[in-house]
């Protein structure tokens, strides 16, 4: 699906909106937005501002754009992603094709006759007038907490396993950028220079009853929601041949039963035990998280609903916001969707990639503080933020 953006921008005062005059189909003679095309796997904020540049001539240096709203026309197999900002001080414009107007914000812009987008920049105008430029949205956070940045200099990978392989969010520079691999070897030969790559996977088993894995400690965190953590298997159990074989081992090393669903994830715990096996130099590198827990601590408190439930998705999706803001339900639900995987397994990888930021600048904690190791070597640990994560 192809992504465009509009851009508004509105002068010092706020009482005229540039826009250009269409030369060419599509809405020949009438007022625009100025926009164009998002590139594949470009980030949001970037293209806009690139847009911007060449459009007009006015420099990110001389603008704040807030992303405002996105549109999806399914009939035209594409996206538009909508920003908006006021100059902090007069410019001189420069025309690339198009020619740019200021228009008085009085103007009626759900003309059809004078303004292209059937009603859209109408729509989009009045939005401003009711609910700001993205002013109101920073008070609310300002009010709420001053958060520690993300770190532009800090690559950092969240990854978690996906219908045929696994999803991987990759902030580099500050910018998300989310695909799907077929393995963990993929994902280290892709970005081989990582500051933090973390999975939602168990790392280091269990091979008899004195090993203490985190889970018990994870449990704690999120007493409300204690069940999302599966039992551990043992090493025995996970190497079996067969299901029966697996469940005997586990309940002759461990004396405890395990879960169907923690059954369901035994290929993908032997991959990545497997690889780091393989790959020894990774051993320790490549760390175990869990998003709920990690959820829990960025938000300040357990969130109760469902991850897989409408509510749980966008719960969680406006949380993440707070620390990437070129994210939206909309544009996460195309995602999904272009790499045929469940959106909360990007969101999954998504917070798990703030937590692989935050580590590499030193907010977290391992639970538990002093983790042991397996026979193989492998700490037996979660890295989760701290307490107060990145709040001042």
């Amino acid at each position: 699906m192809q992504g465009y953006n509009c851009i508004m921008v509105y002068n010092p005062d706020g009482d005229k909106l540039l826009l250009c005059k269409r030369i060419k189909d599509p809405y020949k003679g009438l007022y625009n937005l100025v926009g164009g095309k998002i590139d594949i796997n470009e980030d949001g904020f970037a293209a806009a501002y690139r847009e911007l540049k060449e459009e007009t001539g006015i420099d990110s240096s001389d603008i704040e754009l807030h992303h405002m709203m996105d549109f999806t026309y399914y009939n035209q197999n594409c996206y538009v992603e909508v920003y908006v900002g006021r100059l902090n001080k007069e410019v001189e414009l420069h025309e690339e094709v198009n020619p740019l107007e200021w228009l008085s914000i009085d103007e009626d812009f759900f003309d059809l006759g004078k303004f292209a987008g059937e009603g859209n920049i109408g729509h989009m105008v009045e939005q401003v007038k009711i609910y700001g430029m993205g002013e109101k949205q920073k008070e609310i956070s300002v009010n709420k907490a001053i958060m520690k940045p993300i770190s532009q200099s800090v690559t950092s990978i969240g990854v978690d396993g996906c219908t045929g392989g696994w999803v991987a969010a990759i902030i580099e520079h500050g910018n998300l950028v989310i695909n799907k691999f077929n393995s963990l070897n993929d994902i280290v030969n892709s970005y081989p220079e990582f500051d933090e790559l973390i999975v939602d996977m168990i790392i280091g088993l269990q091979s008899n009853k004195d090993h203490i894995r985190p889970d018990t400690y994870a449990r704690r965190i999120i007493k409300e929601r204690a069940s999302t953590v599966f039992p551990a298997p043992c090493r025995q159990a996970v190497y079996s041949d067969t299901k029966a074989d697996a469940y005997l081992e586990n309940e002759r090393v461990l004396g405890k039963k395990f879960t169907p669903l923690t059954l369901s994830i035994f290929p993908k715990i032997r991959e990545v035990d497997t690889f780091l096996q393989d790959n020894p130099q990774y051993k320790n590198i490549i760390k175990e998280s869990h998003p709920e827990v990690c959820f829990s601590r960025l938000n300040g408190r357990t969130i109760l609903s469902r991850k897989v439930d409408p509510d749980g998705i966008i719960e969680r999706v406006n949380l993440l916001t707070q620390f990437i803001s070129d994210i939206s339900l909309n544009k996460l639900t195309l995602v999904a969707k272009a790499l045929k995987c469940k959106i909360d397994d990007i969101i999954d990888a998504i917070c798990l990639a703030v937590t692989g930021n935050y580590a590499a600048q030193g907010y977290i904690e391992t639970i538990p503080e002093n983790p042991m190791m397996d026979e193989t070597g492998l700490l037996m640990q979660m890295i989760i933020p701290c307490k107060n994560h990145g709040y001042d």
